[in-house]
């Protein structure tokens, strides 16, 4: 009898374990398209990630986002965003990007906020107050961002994550995702 319910314990786990997916980062921006397959997969983290861009000018933290999630166990797609190619000038494409950002940031599981202290920042700036409530936002904001003290007072009283630098945040990564996947089930 003991031998037979080991057996069955023993069958769940390995069945348990044989039926996790592989770890997987893919990385979605305006105008792109995930694999039916993948869109379709309830087992990925969604996370947007939010923040700093300057039309592109900026530093591109968002691929050193992707590297290391590519790094960490786990299934996320990350929606980011920077278009390679942005052009304004395009009929119906701010109307697109936007409303392109607000879908993503409704269906996210977590955001990712950077904003880079030499930058203004604006449209960051209203998307936080969009999802400060939410309790999936993590905010990076360096210091000497001209409305740091706004930021750092606002994610205080909304209980957000806030880090001083884009480093002490990977360094906590893995903690805020595996709590991020949690709230989710």
């Amino acid at each position: 009898m003991k031998r037979k319910f080991l057996y069955i314990i023993l069958t769940i786990f390995l069945s348990a374990s044989c039926a996790q997916k592989q770890p997987a980062v893919y990385m979605l921006r305006p105008h792109e398209e995930l694999p039916k397959e993948i869109a379709a997969d309830k087992s990925f983290t969604k996370i947007f990630l939010a923040g700093t861009i300057d039309m592109g000018k900026s530093r591109d933290w968002q691929m050193e986002i992707y590297e290391t999630f590519s790094g960490i166990d786990g299934r996320y797609i990350l929606y980011n965003p920077r278009q390679e190619n942005w052009d304004a000038t395009r009929p119906g494409e701010m109307d697109y990007q936007v409303r392109w950002e607000l879908d993503h940031l409704e269906d996210a599981d977590m955001v990712i906020m950077y904003i880079l202290g030499t930058s203004k920042s604006p449209i960051s700036l209203l998307e936080m107050g969009l999802h400060a409530k939410s309790d999936k936002m993590h905010v990076i904001c360096e210091k000497d961002f001209y409305r740091y003290d706004n930021v750092r007072i606002t994610c205080e009283y909304y209980g957000v994550p806030l880090y001083d630098d884009l480093d002490s945040f990977l360094e906590n990564l893995t903690i805020s995702v595996k709590t991020t996947q949690a709230f989710r089930r």
